[in-house]
Formats: C-alpha cells, sequence, structure tokens
C-alpha cells in the first residue's frame, strides 16, 4: 500500500469508534489536523483525547513502525512535536515510539482499526495501483457545464463545513480571538512558512500579547518581538530599511515584555520579495494592535461586520486595515492574499461564531456570502485539475471562489488518491441531494 493512502484514511476518518494505542490506552480523534506540505511530520494541529489528557500537536503516519528509524525521525528535533505515532502495522518490540529529544509517544496501530466501508475500498484501490493509473479522468471530461457547476458548489460547501467543524475542534482548547489570529498567521505564510507562523502565534498566544498592551505595549515594541525572537529579522536583508531595522533592535533591547529566542526555521529560498514573510508579518501585526483594545473578533465584529453589507465591500474593508502607520510605502498583503484568508480563515470562524450565539440569520448571510465570493489566484491544484475540464468549463469555475474550493475538495478526497470509484458514487450521490 502507498504510503499516502494511509493519509487519506486518517484524513477522513476512516476509522472504528473505540480506538486503543499499542499500550491500552483509549484514544479518540478530535480533530485530524492539516496536511503538511513542508517539511516535518504528516499532520499538524491534531487534537486528541488519550486516555483522560487532552492533547494537541502533530501526527506522523508511516507504513511500519520501523519507518520512524529508518528516516532517521529519532534524530530529527523536526519531530519533537508529534504526540502520535500512527502505523499500518506494528512490527517492533516497544511499545512506544521515541522522539529524538526522549519523549516516549503513543503509537496507534491501523491495521485490524479501520472502519468497515474502508475495508471494501481497499480492496478496490490496489488492484488499480498495481494495474497502473490512468490519468485521463472519465469524470470532468464528459460532464456538461451546469452540472458541473452545481456539483462544485455542493462539494464547495462540503469544504466550507470541513473548515468549521475544524474550528470548531480547536475552540475545545482556545478562543476565537486566538482561531482568528492563528488562522491568519497561517494564511500570512501560506504557502512555504504557514506552519513557522502558526507556531509564532501559539508560542506567542494573543491572550499574552493582550497582557503586554495592558501594561503599555507599543506597536513597534511588538513587531520587534515576533522580528527579532523568531530570527526574521537577521535574515530580511535589504528588504527593510537599514535604519528602521536598527531602531527595531533597539527597541527590542529595551522592551521588557519578552525575550526568548525562538526556533523557526523560515524558508525563504525563491521567495518574492513583496512575498517575503518579513512584510506579511509586520503587516499582520499592525492588525493585531489595533484590535488588542477589544479583542480581535470584536474588533472585526465592529468595524468590518456593522459597516459591509457584502464581500465585495468587505474585501475592500480588509485591504485598508493592512497597513504599517510607521512605515507607509512598505508592501501590503495583495487582494487575491487577503481573499484567500477571509474566504479560508475569517468567514468560516465568523459562521461558527454566530452558529455558537444562535445567530441564525447573521450565520447564513456569512455563508452566502462566501459562496458568492470572487475567485482568488489559481494555486497547483487548481491548475492540475484544470487539465481534466474544458476551456469554457474552466471560465465559469473562476468566477466564483466556492467553484475553486469545490475543485479542490474533490482533489484532496478522490483525484489525489486515484479513487475514481468513490468518486463517481459519492458525484451520484450529491447530485440526488
Amino acid at each position: 500500500m502507498d504510503e499516502k493512502f494511509l493519509y487519506h484514511i486518517w484524513d477522513a476518518g476512516h476509522l472504528k469508534t473505540d480506538l486503543k494505542t499499542i499500550s491500552g490506552k483509549p484514544i479518540k480523534i478530535v480533530y485530524q489536523g492539516q496536511f503538511n506540505t513542508n517539511r516535518g511530520p504528516d499532520f499538524c494541529n491534531v487534537i486528541l483525547q488519550i486516555g483522560d489528557e487532552a492533547i494537541k500537536g502533530n501526527v506522523e503516519i508511516h507504513l511500519k513502525t520501523g519507518d520512524w528509524q529508518a528516516h532517521s525521525h529519532d534524530d530529527d528535533y523536526h519531530y519533537d512535536s508529534v504526540i502520535l505515532h500512527v502505523v499500518l502495522k506494528h512490527n517492533q518490540a516497544q511499545d512506544y515510539t521515541i522522539r529524538a529529544d526522549g519523549t516516549p509517544i503513543e503509537i496507534l496501530e491501523l491495521d485490524k482499526q479501520l472502519s468497515e466501508d474502508i475495508q471494501k475500498l481497499l480492496a478496490e484501490h490496489i488492484p488499480e495501483q498495481e494495474a497502473g493509473l490512468n490519468r485521463y479522468c472519465e469524470l470532468l471530461s464528459a460532464i456538461d457545464n451546469d452540472s458541473l457547476i452545481v456539483t462544485l458548489g455542493l462539494y464547495g460547501k462540503l469544504r466550507f463545513h470541513s473548515k468549521v467543524r475544524r474550528f470548531n475542534a480547536m475552540l475545545s482548547i482556545s478562543d476565537f480571538d486566538q482561531l482568528l489570529y492563528e488562522g491568519m498567521m497561517e494564511a500570512m505564510g501560506y504557502d512555504k512558512n504557514k506552519l513557522n507562523l502558526i507556531g509564532l502565534a501559539q508560542s506567542i498566544p494573543i491572550a499574552m500579547i493582550r497582557k503586554w498592551y495592558l501594561d503599555g505595549l507599543k506597536r513597534e515594541e511588538l513587531i520587534s518581538i515576533f522580528l527579532c525572537s523568531s530570527g526574521l529579522l537577521s535574515r530580511c536583508g535589504k528588504l527593510l530599511p537599514g535604519d528602521y531595522i536598527a531602531e527595531l533592535w533597539r527597541i527590542y533591547e529595551l522592551q521588557h515584555h519578552y525575550a526568548r529566542r525562538l526556533a523557526t526555521d523560515w524558508q525563504l529560498f525563491r521567495i518574492r520579495p513583496l512575498s517575503h514573510p518579513v512584510y506579511r508579518l509586520i503587516a499582520l501585526l499592525n492588525l493585531i494592535y489595533d484590535s488588542l483594545g477589544t479583542g480581535t473578533l470584536s474588533y472585526f465584529l465592529s468595524v468590518i461586520e456593522a459597516e459591509c453589507s457584502d464581500h465585495k465591500q468587505r474585501l475592500k474593508f480588509f485591504m485598508q486595515l493592512f497597513a504599517c502607520p510607521t512605515e507607509p510605502k512598505m508592501p501590503r498583503p495583495g487582494k487575491s492574499l487577503i481573499n484567500t484568508m477571509l474566504i479560508n480563515i475569517y468567514l468560516p470562524v465568523l459562521y461558527l461564531y454566530y452558529d455558537k450565539h444562535a445567530l441564525y440569520t447573521q450565520r447564513d448571510r456569512i455563508l452566502a456570502d462566501w459562496m458568492s465570493a470572487d475567485a482568488f489566484d489559481d494555486n497547483h491544484i487548481t491548475r492540475f485539475m484544470s487539465k481534466h475540464i474544458n476551456e469554457n468549463q474552466r471560465s465559469k469555475i473562476n468566477t466564483r471562489a466556492a467553484y475553486q474550493q469545490g475543485l479542490i475538495e474533490l482533489y484532496h478526497r478522490h483525484c489525489r488518491y486515484h479513487l475514481c470509484t468513490e468518486c463517481q458514487k459519492a458525484w451520484n450521490d450529491l447530485k440526488n441531494i
């Protein structure tokens, strides 16, 4: 079996409900996490209940337990955040996997703990792999335009609600301000540095920043803490004026709020200057600072939602918020990036907030705004999926972000693993809704 198919099993939850680790502890998957496309563990921000303890961290997935050592994870600090080692088959004597920092972690063996529905899927999937995979998509290549748009809209809604469920799971160990903060940091780090920015948001949570604010934290102090503690200021080259860099170092040395050095593995190779994380981080920190007096979500509710009647107005307001008052000529995040952040983070969190507070009219308006939002720039997934559709279909899909999200959802559910039979069945089920 391809290890990537195990990712699908974990991500789609094709597991029994009464799971146990190799050591015999009961385990519940509260949130399966986000698939990691960069270096490090396979899934990040996973939330588990192991015994009586709720824990959050990363998960590494292998075919066999021994692959942990075979891949040298036992000597790699990037895997010291792993809280669970998931394997298809356990092939070692010990009941635990040992991380590089010496911490033992639980092992979950998937064999004999898979759900019944995956057994048939495995039987269909493995022969298809052995026979060789046909890259031609009979479904997308033959479907008519109207059916494609309707069904992608349904897949888009599935993706939206999966994001809402993700944030709802994270809410069990967080709050709405931290959700927005982590989510926006993730979006600003897209693609190579999203985990770095999420890590910063978790190392320096919004509650800690608010305490500093009440203690007199200044705007430039906040920026200096993030840039200097993370080592980013030392690696920004000539992207910032020399006098501004010197001033930030001076402020950092004088401030009394935070002095810890964070081990941040910045990925800067082939990063376009305008997409450099130093610009994005400064822009976001200015927005975060402006929200500290009322709270991040309350700030958006009063400044954005009270004034905007549709998504276009919301996007325009957000564009204005991302600015650096002290360095007005500094590049701002582009329209496409901010729209992507609104689509993937802000609107799902806002939908969850309204739902939790039984504000159903506002909740439904958020979903309607999400469905009508303009498309964003193509990414590697939409470009790959576009190979299977004609030019007319492509132009229709690129009118709405919801259709693009539906195409991405289709890829993650089926195309990435070449699950053509399951895809066809799901497509037929959606048509009957």
